[in-house]
């Protein structure tokens, strides 16, 4: 039976004589990856430049055509979870954007943001049962008064 670990990994425990390390479920190892894989910009890791997300590549950039931006978007999500998280089956993504209002609470700043919802979905080839896994993220503040 396969061993799956928790991220973080505590590499002081790693260090330490006999102790082990906090280990997790196939599902949960699944779901780690690909926050790991949504939250990494491309070229950041350097075992493989192709791990990671083109999504921090395009942070800041003006969202001129919200249904080009989401499916280049889903493109990058789709191809690097297909190709890093080996454990699935005919995997799908969705990419959904909507505003998100936030105030500061010590400066009582208000601003907009976008927020990014991924969606994946998928079957686990080991035991064939499907597979969810959602997740947002918020992107360049806008702000107003």
């Amino acid at each position: 039976m396969a061993r799956y670990y928790e991220l973080p990994i505590s590499f002081g425990t790693l260090m330490q004589p006999n102790r082990d390390l906090v280990t997790c479920e196939l599902r949960s190892s699944i779901a780690q990856n690909i926050n790991l894989i949504i939250t990494s910009k491309y070229n950041e890791h350097r075992f493989d430049d192709t791990y990671g997300c083109e999504i921090w590549d395009m942070d800041f950039e003006l969202i001129l055509n919200e249904g080009a931006w989401k499916d280049k978007v889903n493109k990058s999500v789709l191809q690097t979870v297909k190709k890093h998280e080996l454990r699935l089956d005919d995997i799908e993504s969705e990419i959904n954007i909507t505003e998100d209002e936030f105030v500061n609470p010590r400066t009582g700043f208000k601003g907009i943001r976008k927020k990014v919802m991924i969606t994946i979905t998928a079957l686990v080839k080991e035991t064939g049962q499907q597979f969810k896994f959602n997740s947002y993220l918020f992107l360049s503040p806008l702000s107003f008064e």
